[in-house]
């Protein structure tokens, strides 16, 4: 690793290199990121080499949180790896990313993960030596110093990917190793924090979806009460607004008496975004941002396009809107979302999603994201080019069962409070995560 490389070297690495110099802190240097480390991306293995046990093959189910877990991992032959892929196996310490869906999430490999697989589609870091902190390594790719150059070098029009080539490319500010050492300390905290937030999210949402499935998918204290029981954790007050018997339904075959079933289309307006081009989006961040499935994931980021035509404002979305996307990826794209970074223009592939009645708006948003796996089903039916669809049609076939009014409201008093608990605590993550971005230029 050379921190002396000059001007001409750098513009011979690639642009991005280049345009870091003028936003390098005085002290801090510049160098082509590939001097700073290896990286590696995973073999392509074709399912037929999949076994029940053996070594783990990395997948991008395990890198969804800050380690590397083997959850959701396949399995290899030890001795076809050791005969194939023995050079692939990861170290305890390593960093891995996905080349695709969302970027700037890095995975540390734990010594229960150490030695397995990445499949293809993730990739490798691992500092060349010790002048490189691998905190401060783990804060860079983080970082929208690096995200902001992989998304500009991405390919796809609906999902975005890089690859090796673009990282020969890319730029790594290097400051002196007591610094490095510093600010890998200040966002490792700021991760830690960022991974509390994560974790009561998810656990509101598990109580939320639970409660949800258990009142209006299974029916529970319906079918309490037409056995004679008393339904389980509600005051008598809730428990009377349910009813104690079923009637048929041609298209639902169990229907709490009083309630109605409908298509999923007709429990609100789903109004789809406008085309791109549209928008005569420009890069100089005047007016309003525009919004793609990339932000749905990573928010408004540098990469993202603006705009200051006079759209119609049936696209425009603000904070605490639904938004339900619904091409791409079916595993890692077709997903349902609360907006919660402000006004902004819609792109096509989204659906802002508007209820009807207000008093209806959590049975909608949790209606939409109990069905996130049926949604996946679809799309995978009519995937093409790794990209699949759930179209109107789809959500006009789909039926779904809905209470009274007096049940909404009650269910709003319970689950209202926590969802907006989520949100909240979603804005406040989204401010640690800015202040994480000013640990390193952009």
């Amino acid at each position: 690793m050379n921190p002396s490389v000059d001007a001409a070297q750098l513009q011979g690495a690639g642009s991005a290199i280049a345009s870091f110099q003028s936003k390098c802190p005085e002290g801090w240097c510049v160098i082509p990121l590939t001097d700073a480390v290896s990286f590696q991306e995973g073999p392509g293995i074709l399912a037929k080499d999949f076994r029940d046990e053996g070594v783990p093959l990395l997948r991008l189910k395990c890198i969804e949180g800050d380690y590397v877990r083997l959850d959701g991992c396949n399995f290899l032959a030890p001795e076809m790896v050791a005969k194939k892929w023995d050079h692939f196996r990861v170290h305890d310490g390593d960093l891995l990313i996905s080349t695709s869906a969302t970027l700037g999430r890095v995975s540390v490999v734990t010594p229960e993960s150490a030695g397995g697989i990445p499949y293809t589609g993730l990739i490798r870091f691992r500092p060349k030596d010790t002048r490189l902190d691998i905190s401060y390594l783990k804060a860079f790719l983080s970082s929208a110093a690096f995200v902001s150059q992989a998304e500009s070098m991405a390919t796809g029009s609906v999902i975005r990917h890089f690859g090796p080539s673009h990282i020969r490319q890319m730029a790594l500010f290097l400051p002196p190793i007591s610094e490095q050492i510093e600010i890998g300390a200040i966002n490792s905290i700021l991760d830690e924090r960022l991974r509390a937030i994560r974790e009561t999210n998810a656990t509101l949402e598990a109580i939320v979806q639970t409660l949800f499935k258990s009142w209006f998918v299974d029916f529970d204290p319906v079918r309490a009460k037409a056995e004679g029981r008393e339904p389980d954790g509600l005051d008598a007050t809730t428990a009377a607004l349910f009813p104690s018997t079923f009637e048929d339904d041609t298209a639902i075959a169990a229907t709490p008496t009083g309630w109605s079933s409908s298509a999923l289309y007709d429990l609100a307006q789903f109004i789809n975004g406008a085309a791109y081009k549209a928008f005569e989006p420009n890069a100089e961040r005047r007016g309003l941002p525009i919004i793609k499935i990339a932000e749905l994931k990573a928010g408004v980021t540098s990469q993202t396009a603006f705009s200051e035509v006079d759209m119609p404002l049936k696209y425009r979305i603000d904070s605490n809107d639904i938004l339900f996307s619904w091409s791409g990826n079916p595993d890692t794209s077709i997903d349902t979302f609360v907006w919660s970074h402000g006004a902004a223009w819609l792109n096509q592939h989204i659906f802002r999603v508007v209820p009807h009645d207000p008093h209806e708006r959590s049975f909608v948003l949790l209606t939409l994201k109990y069905l996130k796996s049926t949604f996946a089903e679809i799309a995978r039916d009519k995937q093409t080019t790794g990209l699949g669809h759930v179209t109107v049609a789809d959500l006009k076939r789909l039926r779904v069962v809905k209470p009274d009014m007096p049940l909404l409201k009650e269910w709003n008093k319970l689950v209202d409070p926590l969802i907006e608990r989520a949100f909240l605590t979603q804005q406040q993550a989204q401010s640690l995560a800015q202040l994480r971005d000013t640990l390193l230029p952009a």
